[in-house]
């Protein structure tokens, strides 16, 4: 086991060694724009994980499995952000496909970046001088939200020198443009104590479709090698019958989205506006 002398890590998670070129121009990118140190790190039943001395970066190798050191990213790794590859082409049985790594990282308390699609085309060298992202996109709706969404959004305009847009339903319905209008006025009144600016981007769409898949799939709004989306898991509290059939949002999301998406789950400490 090697590791930096910080106390604070991007952790690149690593399956396989061909996994590093996705990973880790990205990993190595946010570490040095949020000031935190950067390991990779390696979970095998069998313990051979050897390949993960070979970029030259600390690393922590484990035996055991990928969900148990997952759970302990943020206290006994001290991680504040992991990033992994995903590939819906991958086995079920690897950590990479989509499905897998949900279910791996959904009890995570840190944020986790799925880089997927055509972020595999972006070169770490692409990654230092694009100052990605260049467009930050988060949306907000009727729905309560987290804190730490909004958090993470002014990270990226503050350290990363992101624009943020934030896209917003057309509500049809009144009380939706209500409780919308909360959430958003919580918004403002946030970022202008911390001097983050931000524009507004108004979706058409039905009410009880998912933003993020709106934006995604029904816009033109994000930009492969540019655009980062963040979005929130699916309380499993909330789940309804649509999910158990098509699965939750967030897999449907990565299976169409072609950014890089920061993944948060749902934390009900975390929870600042109503339903």
């Amino acid at each position: 086991m090697k590791k930096e002398k910080k106390d604070q890590f991007v952790i690149a998670c690593l399956e396989k060694e061909a996994d590093a070129g996705v990973v880790l121009p990205m990993a190595r990118h946010c570490a040095e724009k949020l000031g935190k140190g950067l390991f990779v790190l390696n979970v095998s039943k069998d313990g051979n994980n050897n390949w993960i001395k070979n970029f030259g970066l600390p690393y922590i190798g484990l035996k055991g499995d990928w969900k148990t050191a997952v759970d302990g990213l943020p206290t006994a790794l001290g991680g504040v952000l992991a990033i992994t590859a995903v590939d819906d082409r991958a086995p079920r049985t690897s950590v990479t496909h989509p499905a897998t790594m949900l279910r791996t990282f959904r009890d995570c308390k840190i944020a986790y970046m799925a880089v997927t699609g055509d972020a595999e085309k972006t070169s770490t060298e692409n990654i230092s001088t694009s100052h990605f992202p260049i467009s930050t996109f988060i949306t907000l709706d009727h729905r309560r939200e987290s804190k730490e969404k909004l958090i993470w959004a002014s990270y990226m305009v503050r350290f990363f020198g992101s624009r943020l847009t934030v896209a917003t339903p057309a509500y049809s319905d009144g009380g939706f443009r209500e409780k919308l209008g909360n959430n958003l006025l919580f918004m403002q009144k946030m970022y202008r104590t911390l001097d983050v600016g931000y524009t507004t981007e108004s979706i058409p769409m039905a009410n009880f479709k998912h933003p993020d898949m709106v934006v995604a799939t029904e816009t033109e709004l994000l930009k492969p090698g540019d655009s980062l989306l963040i979005a929130m898991t699916t309380d499993r509290r909330d789940r309804d019958l649509g999910d158990l059939v098509a699965g939750p949002a967030e897999l449907r999301l990565m299976k169409r989205c072609r950014v890089p998406i920061l993944f948060l789950n749902q934390r009900d400490d975390l929870y600042v506006l109503c339903d």
